[in-house]
């Protein structure tokens, strides 16, 4: 996906447009669901949080394309990084997100998710231990 449509999508707020569908579909399956839009050193990005009951997951996707997805059960958190994300990836992530929540697994999108870039990090969990 070309960065302008990234910039569009975070920064000209398209993802508004999607609000309509995505609150009815999470409504539909009694989840928590909020979204905005953030700005940090300069770099744009839009903030997808999705929860039920102690399953909770944030998406955080980034205009030059790099995509963080965290998600917890039982306090038990997770976090991974991505690079040379779409906007295509994005919206997978969110069914993805919905997916784990209502399954508790990632079987679905398990070999695109595979296929994603992921960034050089130190840590995958969220409190900073090693998994």
């Amino acid at each position: 996906m070309e960065k302008e449509n990234l910039t569009e999508l975070i920064k000209g707020k398209w993802f508004d447009s999607f609000q309509s569908g995505l609150s009815s579909r999470f409504s539909a399956n009694g989840m928590n669901y909020d979204y905005h839009y953030e700005q940090n050193n300069s770099l744009n990005s839009v903030i997808v949080c999705l929860s039920k009951g102690d399953v909770k997951t944030l998406i955080e996707f980034f205009e030059n394309g790099n995509l963080d997805f965290y998600y917890s059960r039982n306090e038990d958190g997770q976090k991974k990084e991505f690079q040379n994300c779409s906007e295509d990836d994005f919206h997978t992530m969110l069914a993805h997100a919905f997916i784990y929540i209502i399954d508790g697994n990632f079987d679905y999108h398990n070999e695109w998710f595979s296929k994603l870039e992921r960034r050089n990090t130190k840590h995958n969990r969220v409190d900073g231990r090693e998994p």
